[in-house]
């Protein structure tokens, strides 16, 4: 009897001390929505890591038994009125280019369907509802968790006509934690979507990719991509990411005009976005320490969107950053300013430059075939763009210029600053073009024909 009672404090020890280590190496500071950060652990680590995960599924699998099931309340809803019912499953008011975009979409889809967003809890008490939520709105899954068994029973118990995921290697960055809610949901009879934001050439991807049996991506190389790797070319959808706009009408936009020049300066650039490395930061000092040459008063502005769950890497980046523009004697012409911004500050210093800068790495483990979140906030305004010749920006090509390497973005920049009008001209109307026929007006309704057709399939 003592032997056992002690196999048993032996075996709970064991489980403690599991869970212990998959909740430090399992911090969601490892991942952004968007990018999945380089220095996930050793291979020691990794190893280590699945022999727990594997161990602590006994327990887990116990506890799941025993657990009550979570279910929104959904009794007081107003009738569907004939609309499909769609449960989106994404993050959503959180700083992150992927609940941007879904945010987005929601707004105009709300038009054309019934839907309820089930998201990601976005902070540590896993609040189902924020003060600011609205009431199609229900927090119940985290990405760190597995089984998703609260996502698969909240959505389950409204009995939608579609499931929508807004995937992206960052948020379901265990295959089967995202194949595995996939299959639960084909069982029960759902018919099921999936936008993948991001499609890379590497075939791994396909453990993901192919669970899903409707797919949406946004650029035609990205379904290019998938059918080579084997997916069927009736399950894949090419729906652009949609661009936002201030003026006009989705049929006649118009961009926005610049704002009074209160740098006093004609030679700023200033480039958006999060604190990552493959963003271009640190070649783009390059290039301005280059142009420096020619235009002394070139001023570069870098505001360094950031998310607490990836400090360490912001903060590496930013020493780098630092330490770059002291080397190239360029530290008087740079300005870093750091922290997530509002839109309204991010579309206002857009129009006080003259020239904005996506200058991303080429890089082959971020050589991504999608569209670009951050050159769709530039693009509503006047202020000339210059992209770099990552698969991120294919579909922008002949809208703006694009440099793909430290030479041609100075080259391009170089243009723009010494023959502003005609370059600004240059890009009027492809710009205008471009946002007509790409408007969250236009995304949502060709979302929702895609839903009928897959209901009707």
């Amino acid at each position: 009897m003592s032997s056992l009672l002690i196999s048993g404090i032996v075996f709970l020890f064991l489980i403690w001390i599991a869970y212990l280590y998959i909740t430090i190496k399992n911090k969601t500071d490892k991942f952004h929505c968007g990018y999945i950060s380089d220095r996930y652990g050793s291979i020691f680590d990794k190893f280590i890591f699945s022999i727990v995960d594997i161990f602590l599924f006994i327990p887990r699998f116990i506890i799941g038994l025993f657990r009550p099931k979570m279910s929104a309340d959904f009794s007081n809803d107003s009738a569907s009125d004939g609309k499909i019912k769609v449960a989106f499953i994404g993050n959503y008011g959180t700083a992150c280019g992927i609940a941007t975009y879904n945010e987005a979409l929601i707004t105009e889809l709300k038009y054309h369907v019934d839907i309820k967003v089930f998201a990601e809890y976005s902070d540590e008490q896993r609040s189902s509802r924020l003060t600011d939520d609205p009431s199609w709105l229900i927090r119940c899954w985290s990405r760190n968790d597995h089984p998703k068994a609260d996502l698969i029973d909240c959505v389950t118990s409204w009995n939608p006509d579609i499931v929508h995921f807004s995937h992206e290697y960052g948020i379901w960055h265990k295959a089967y934690y995202f194949t595995q809610v996939i299959s639960t949901f084909k069982q029960l009879g759902f018919k099921v979507i999936s936008t993948m934001h991001s499609v890379y050439e590497h075939i791994d991807k396909l453990v993901s990719e192919s669970s899903v049996p409707n797919l949406i991506v946004h650029t035609e190389q990205a379904k290019v991509t998938l059918v080579k790797k084997g997916i069927e070319e009736e399950r894949i959808h090419v729906i652009p990411h949609g661009s936002k706009f201030y003026k006009g009408t989705s049929d006649s936009p118009e961009l926005l005009d610049p704002l009074w020049n209160t740098w006093q300066s004609e030679h700023t650039i200033y480039q958006p976005g999060f604190l990552f490395g493959y963003k271009g930061h640190l070649r783009m000092l390059n290039v301005v320490a280059a142009l420096k040459n020619k235009y002394p008063d070139v001023h570069y502005i870098i505001q360094g969107s950031e998310n607490k769950l990836n400090m360490e890497e912001h903060n590496e980046l930013y020493n780098k950053i630092v330490d770059q523009c002291k080397f190239l004697d360029i530290t008087e012409n740079v300005t870093i300013n750091r922290g997530f911004v509002s839109e309204e500050v991010l579309i206002s210093t857009i129009r006080t430059v003259k020239v904005c800068v996506l200058p991303y790495n080429n890089h082959p483990e971020h050589d991504v075939r999608a569209s670009s979140g951050a050159a769709r906030t530039i693009l509503p305004t006047s202020t000339p763009m210059v992209v770099s010749g990552v698969h991120l920006f294919d579909d922008l090509e002949g809208v703006v210029p694009r440099g793909r390497d430290e030479y041609e973005l100075f080259a391009a920049i170089d243009d723009i600053f010494s023959n502003y009008h005609s370059n600004v001209q240059k890009q009027l109307s492809k710009r205008l073009d471009f946002i007509r026929k790409t408007s969250w007006e236009s995304v949502a309704y060709r979302t929702s024909v895609l839903y009928n057709s897959v209901i009707e399939d």
